[in-house]
């Protein structure tokens, strides 16, 4: 055998072997973060979420961001929202909800979503969204905005030209690279990256302790779920593009929550400045805040839901005086 053909077995089976660890670490994710709450039925698809609370009360809907799931809002915000009536979501495609085949967009996600409130029979509700969670919310509210009382937008990612989406996301559905990126790359490589995400998402504030385990990110090192977060960050600045400019017909009362100290998007541009396009818009900053806000400031959340739900009674009174 060849000095060539001899690098090129070798090679091949650091791959196979590769691939065997990777698969074991994915079946390993799995294991220690199940599914922990119920599935819905929606037009064929599971839906993963969990409800809380009392649910006498008004619904509040929370749509996590990209690369999470329920886990992830839940441990910030359950202790704090302990009366309130409370779904959270795993969105299509991340956590353990199914996403249905074909290009998706927030139009099809927003549509399954009103779908997943029938299913719930939840009329509407205040939505909560943090970062990609709150351009969906945004969505649901253009599209479909009978099922929405009113918003809370998390540290927003709102407007086109965010920057440019990382080179692996669209990397993640070339031939040969995909399979690669998706199967081997993200399943070996994901959990020190992961670590170094979290530190980004939180500075300047603290990332909390065991973040990665109680909020289940592993997750997204499933090739599936990797693909899906993968498909909406490659499209994310032409989805944005598509419904940014119809903000300011949105007339739901919305509070934006943000930190100037954020490194992960420009709250100014994405939070501030959408506000005060919005008729009933109002921008909330908390300062030395990050991007995941809601872990070190769940009551400035809770009482943005609180006077959203305020603004909504003094709205129906003044229906009710002018009736």
């Amino acid at each position: 055998m060849t000095v060539a053909a001899l690098i090129a077995a070798a090679a091949l089976l650091a791959l196979l072997l590769g691939i065997v660890v990777a698969r074991l670490r994915v079946r390993r994710i799995e294991r220690e973060h199940p599914p922990r709450a119920t599935f819905a039925d929606v037009g064929g698809h599971r839906l993963h979420y969990r409800r809380t609370g009392d649910p006498a009360r008004p619904a509040v809907l929370v749509l996590h961001g990209a690369t999470s799931n329920l886990e992830e809002p839940h441990m910030a915000l359950a202790e704090t929202f302990a009366d309130e009536h409370v779904i959270w979501l795993d969105r299509p495609g991340l956590g353990w909800s199914e996403r249905p085949d074909g290009a998706w967009s927030p139009q099809r996600e927003a549509a399954l979503i009103a779908d997943f409130l029938d299913t719930l029979d939840i009329p509407a509700a205040i939505v909560i969204g943090h970062s990609w969670g709150a351009a969906i919310a945004m969505r649901l509210a253009i599209d479909h905005p009978s099922r929405v009382d009113g918003l809370v937008l998390l540290a927003p990612a709102l407007s086109a030209w965010i920057g440019r989406a990382a080179w692996f996301n669209t990397a993640s559905f070339w031939p040969l690279v995909g399979p690669l990126i998706s199967h081997l790359a993200v399943p070996l490589a994901g959990p020190a990256q992961a670590e170094a995400g979290a530190g980004t998402a939180f500075s300047p504030e603290a990332v909390p302790q065991d973040y990665l385990a109680r909020s289940a990110l592993p997750l997204l090192l499933r090739p599936a779920v990797w693909k899906a977060n993968a498909a909406d960050m490659a499209m994310v600045n032409m989805h944005l593009e598509q419904q940014e400019t119809r903000y300011e017909r949105l007339d739901h009362p919305a509070i934006v929550l943000a930190g100037k100290g954020d490194t992960v998007v420009w709250s100014k541009r994405h939070g501030g400045q959408v506000a005060e396009r919005m008729p009933r818009g109002e921008m909330r900053w908390i300062p030395g805040a990050g991007h995941n806000l809601h872990h070190h400031h769940p009551h400035a959340v809770l009482e943005a839901v609180r006077d959203v739900r305020e603004q909504l009674r003094e709205t129906a009174k003044s229906a009710g005086g002018a009736a």
